[in-house]
């Protein structure tokens, strides 16, 4: 695997034992209505008591690989979307595409594999105008990944992706320069872009991404502290989950049109050529 080819998610990381369920549940046909988020990741902890069920394996794209979470970067990923106690969106179902190893890794090949999973399985189940894509990853411009995003959002999927921690310009990444994707730069507390978080014309929004509480993979019910673009983009992730439960939009435009307008505008400092979004779920602050 090249640099060229390789991608790669940050995360906090610690030592410790991984335990992966032994039974695979089975992705249901049955049309609930729930907004669905598949996690393109490295896996999700589905035992994890945050996730009360609603956290499923769908795919693995990496042979020799457990269908668990086995590097915890996915497991923070989904905290932050759908979790009970830190979650955006509390009612989602969240399906697991593993296509990163338990170092953080993985290729741009695996990542457009992934995505048209996600697309054909969204697509026979009837729920692709209902169902969002988190990919809280980053690697060098990738055509095959971009079209991908392209014919994920064609299906009405809306597909969210991390601007990347490189402190460069976000259009030399993929997925962030995916032109129908929802870049997602980092702020910190006090509204300033993060020095590491990528920018530029490709940002379409920021969110949080310093110090985030969220589950991990230690034990089933442990939490940790996540950081970056990645848990930026989830949160982003988690507010169309939102937005398509609290509000009944259908579809990657309607669901992208109303994060993008809601948004408080003008308050990020340094945010260098990016747009000056920050998420917002539009409820009233009075």
């Amino acid at each position: 695997m090249t640099a060229k080819d390789s991608i790669r998610a940050r995360c906090l990381r610690a030592s410790r034992k991984i335990l992966c369920p032994t039974l695979r549940p089975a992705i249901s046909d049955t049309v609930d209505h729930l907004p669905e988020v598949y996690v393109l990741d490295s896996g999700i902890d589905i035992s994890h008591a945050e996730f009360s069920g609603r956290a499923l394996y769908g795919e693995n794209f990496l042979p020799g690989s457990p269908d668990c979470d086995d590097d915890g970067h996915g497991t923070h990923m989904a905290g932050i979307i759908g979790g009970k106690t830190y979650g955006v969106a509390k009612s989602c179902t969240m399906v697991s595409v593993k296509v990163q190893t338990k170092d953080g890794k993985g290729t741009m090949s695996d990542l457009a594999n992934g995505i048209h999973w996600v697309i054909q399985d969204a697509v026979r189940r009837g729920v692709s105008d209902r169902s969002v894509i988190n990919m809280s990853l980053s690697g060098r411009y990738n055509l095959s990944v971009n079209n991908a995003v392209k014919k994920a959002t064609d299906a009405g999927i809306t597909v969210v992706v991390s601007a990347g921690n490189s402190a460069k310009f976000a259009c030399d990444f993929s997925p962030a320069s995916a032109i129908t994707a929802i870049t997602v730069a980092a702020i910190g507390h006090d509204y300033c872009r993060r020095p590491f978080s990528n920018y530029g014309p490709c940002v379409n929004i920021f969110a949080p991404g310093s110090s985030i509480s969220t589950t991990s993979i230690s034990g089933g019910s442990g939490h940790e502290y996540s950081f970056g673009t990645s848990a930026a983009a989830a949160h982003v992730s988690g507010l169309a989950a939102y937005f398509i439960s609290s509000e009944n939009l259908r579809g990657f435009k309607a669901v992208r049109s109303r994060i993008l307008s809601v948004a408080s505008k003008g308050l990020v400092k340094d945010p260098r050529c990016s747009s000056n979004r920050i998420a917002f779920n539009g409820v009233s602050r009075n």
